[in-house]
C-alpha cells in the first residue's frame, strides 16, 4: 500500500511536468522539440483523472480509525465489480495491488 501511494505521487509529479512542458510549449516559451508526445499527453490525463480516486483514498488511510482504509477498499472493489467500467473509485496503481488478474 505505501509503495502504491508513492508510485501515485511519483506519476503525479511526471503529470505536472507533461502539463508544464505543454503550456510552456503553446506560449512558445521553449523549442518544440521540448513539447510532449501524444503518448505523454494521454498519460498525463489518465493520470488527471486518478487524482479525485485518490484523494479519498488518501484521507481514510491518514484518518487514524481502524479498519477505516480496509472498509473503503472492500467497498470501492465491490462497486467496481457491481458497476463494471462505469465507475472507478480506486486510482490506477491500488486497483493493479488489490485486483492484480486485471489488466487496463
Amino acid at each position: 500500500m505505501f509503495w502504491a501511494m508513492v508510485m501515485e505521487g511519483v506519476e503525479t509529479t511526471q503529470m505536472v511536468k507533461v502539463f508544464a512542458r505543454q503550456g510552456t510549449g503553446k506560449l512558445r516559451i521553449t523549442p518544440a522539440h521540448r513539447n510532449p508526445t501524444p503518448e505523454e499527453l494521454r498519460e498525463a490525463i489518465e493520470q488527471l483523472k486518478d487524482i479525485p480516486r485518490f484523494l479519498p483514498f488518501f484521507v481514510v488511510v491518514v484518518i487514524p480509525v481502524p479498519g477505516m482504509a480496509e472498509g473503503y477498499a472492500l467497498v470501492a472493489l465491490t462497486l467496481e465489480r457491481w458497476l463494471g467500467d462505469r465507475m472507478k473509485l480506486l486510482p490506477s496503481r491500488f486497483r493493479h495491488l488489490l485486483k492484480p488478474e486485471e489488466k487496463e
